[in-house]
């Protein structure tokens, strides 16, 4: 942890070079606030748990001047001192800015500070973002992929108003590197084009299969022993708020199902029982899988790719008001989507769980931030 007197602002000088490659749609005369120096203290806003654009204008007024400094806030001509942007400017170039340029970037820049990887689960999961739509009536759909070993958004792109995210696939992994990687996703996924492609792109994957695809889920039970504890094979029991959770696989090989890279099938059944005994829950899910692993590998990445709702789009909704905030409009929705996973993934790189915590710290010490950017690399 740095010294107050020997504060190093050099990462929020790297996020703004890294937002200074967004094009700035104004022209150029009359220019005051650059856009990248916008984005970035909009960011370190976000950081102090801004759930709109007043929000976000009260805290960049109150970002000591070193901050506004490596962000390249506005020089005052006379006074010489660094001037955050109002609120009409937040919202006015986070309307304008290209959303998809800008989301791109983050997730390039966030993936760069990751390790290698190899082996590692990336979890696929779309949201829509409600009250986004404006006089269209069709909310902003975001697409996702989340690392399942940091928590971290490394690829988002927005899915067409005439189409799925089941589309889109191809162009939210079209730029980063998949290879080696085990691809998690529900039941919309599963599909021969999808598992094809993630094979010709040396990933494997683990698909859950319901009733939307009967053949596919019929082939699967089909090959599946009857499911009793001498059939199993893994079983794994926690305990959560005084209540039990009992997972159990049964796992046996993909022979005979036109399905590309298939090798496995499995599944899952998940058992809930209250303090006292009682089962209060049972969930079962099936699902097929290129990969050769053992099922208790198979019940980590199951587990894991519902991180992508916990841990990503829950915060965006419960922390951030997403999907609350009428103002968040169109493109407007999905820069906010994209900074808002910035802000997430910087609190969890630099070793947080507790985000709503760490941002009231950041509320009323900003000058903790730097320390949490300087953290966050790997």
């Amino acid at each position: 942890m740095e010294e107050r007197g020997e504060v190093n602002a050099g990462q929020v000088a790297a996020l703004a070079e890294v937002f200074g490659q967004v094009t700035d749609p104004r022209k150029a005369r009359g220019v005051r606030h650059p856009l990248a120096a916008v984005l970035t203290v909009l960011t370190l806003a976000l950081l102090c748990g801004a759930r709109n654009f007043r929000q976000a204008a009260d805290r960049t007024g109150e970002l000591p001047q070193v901050l506004l400094v490596a962000a390249g806030a506005r020089r005052h001509p006379v006074l010489g001192i660094r001037i955050p942007p109002g609120r009409d400017t937040l919202r006015r170039l986070v309307e304008a800015v290209d959303a998809a340029v800008v989301d791109r970037l983050v997730c390039a820049w966030l993936a760069a500070r990751l390790d290698d990887q190899g082996g590692c689960g990336l979890a696929l999961d779309g949201k829509t973002i409600r009250h986004s739509g404006g006089g269209s009536g069709v909310d902003v759909q975001l697409f996702s992929a989340m690392r399942h070993d940091t928590a971290v958004v490394v690829a988002q792109v927005q899915v067409p108003a005439d189409t799925t995210e089941v589309t889109q696939i191809r162009a939210l992994l079209e730029t980063i590197e998949v290879t080696g990687m085990v691809v998690t996703a529900d039941a919309a996924h599963p599909s021969s084009d999808t598992a094809g492609y993630l094979r010709t792109r040396d990933a494997d994957y683990v698909f859950t299969v319901k009733g939307n695809k009967p053949a596919l889920l019929a082939g699967i039970t089909g090959r599946l022993p009857t499911a009793t504890m001498d059939t199993c094979t893994h079983t794994s029991t926690e305990r959560r708020s005084g209540h039990r959770i009992t997972r159990t696989m049964w796992t046996a090989p993909a022979t005979g199902i036109d399905f590309p890279g298939a090798v496995q099938v499995f599944r899952l059944r998940r058992d809930v029982y209250a303090p006292d005994g009682q089962r209060v829950s049972k969930q079962i899910v099936h699902g097929i899988t290129s990969l050769t692993s053992s099922a208790a590998t198979l019940a980590s990445h199951i587990r894991t790719h519902w991180w992508i709702e916990n841990k990503v789009h829950w915060v965006r909704d419960v922390l951030f008001g997403e999907d609350t905030h009428h103002a968040y409009l169109g493109a407007v929705a999905h820069t906010m989507a994209a900074l808002r996973n910035l802000a997430i993934a910087l609190i969890r790189l630099a070793g947080h769980t507790k985000i709503k915590r760490v941002m009231e710290r950041h509320h009323a010490d900003k000058m903790l931030i730097p320390a949490l950017l300087n953290a966050s690399r790997s």
